[in-house]
């Protein structure tokens, strides 16, 4: 998670382009973090101390970590740290920045420090974003204020997050919760949830996105959005909202689901509290839409 983060602030900053960043983020499972960027992000070394153990290594038959503790810059403990952490998948975007020649050493630095600042994540929840903590990082981006219970809510999301990991893409974006009120959609899966509780959950997107997310869960490819395509975003509800009153169920909350339904080129008009949540997967741009009752709807 902490790649497409990332990778998406430095896009908002004009840092890199979306090309560049779907690039690198294609390259990742290729690359190998070096100890210099490890060694910059735990904070053992600047970045003007790794530029110098690079130069030094074009003319010393020695490896990073051998130079570096022999300039006393590292000792053997943090070198044997670092050398622990070279699958930090966190880093690989930073990495692959850098071999690519879009970043340097500096600029990471740089860019890494303002992104502390500016994500608004407190020093736990960053750490937890490095480490793909879901639930701690979904606590801190989701908020929900107005739909009464507003820790069950988020738990289902952080849940409907695992979900998407579990069966359909592990490179995801999420964004802030918005309220909202009205929102067209192009295509649209949603599914009503009653007893003690009662609201409704669903996910929008363009055609194309949808049909590949259902061609993803279905295992199979699927021409456009046709019924396989619906059944299998359909069926994608069924087993997410399944696993999540299952969990409720073993707190003595009984609750039921309707049958989940499919709809194309509309608009959703909430009745009570919603929000809307807006992420982003490899192949496509989505909202994740959940409120309290029963929406309404209006064919474009």
């Amino acid at each position: 998670m902490f790649s497409q983060f990332f990778g998406n602030y430095l896009r908002k900053r004009g840092c890199i382009t979306l090309e560049q960043m779907r690039d690198v983020l294609a390259l990742q499972d290729s690359v190998r973090v070096k100890l210099g960027v490890l060694a910059i992000d735990a904070g053992y070394m600047t970045a003007a101390q790794v530029e110098e153990v690079h130069n030094l290594q074009s003319t010393i038959d020695k490896r990073f970590g051998e130079i570096a503790i022999d300039r006393g810059i590292l000792d053997q403990e943090k070198l044997s740290v670092l050398l622990g952490q070279q699958n930090k998948r966190h880093l690989f975007i930073s990495q692959a920045l850098i071999d690519q020649g879009i970043m340097t050493f500096e600029t990471f630095e740089s860019y890494l420090e303002d992104y502390k600042k500016d994500s608004g994540l407190s020093a736990k929840e960053f750490e937890a974003l490095k480490t793909n903590d879901i639930d701690t990082v979904t606590q801190a981006l989701v908020h929900l204020p107005e739909l009464g219970d507003a820790k069950m809510y988020v738990d289902y999301f952080a849940l409907f997050v695992r979900n998407l990991v579990r069966f359909i893409d592990d490179h995801i974006l999420l964004e802030e919760a918005r309220k909202v009120q009205l929102e067209e959609f192009d295509c649209l899966i949603y599914q009503e949830i009653e007893g003690r509780f009662k609201f409704f959950t669903g996910v929008a997107g363009p055609e194309p996105a949808m049909a590949e997310f259902a061609s993803r869960f279905a295992k199979m490819a699927v021409s456009g959005m046709d019924e396989v395509a619906k059944d299998s975003l359909g069926e994608f509800m069924n087993v997410h909202n399944g696993l999540y009153l299952s969990k409720l169920s073993n707190e003595w909350v009984e609750l039921e689901l309707l049958p989940p339904e499919y709809k194309h080129s509309g608009s959703l008009k909430s009745v009570g509290a919603a929000y809307k949540i807006p992420f982003a997967l490899s192949f496509g741009q989505f909202d994740f839409f959940i409120g309290v009752g029963s929406p309404v709807f209006n064919h474009r």
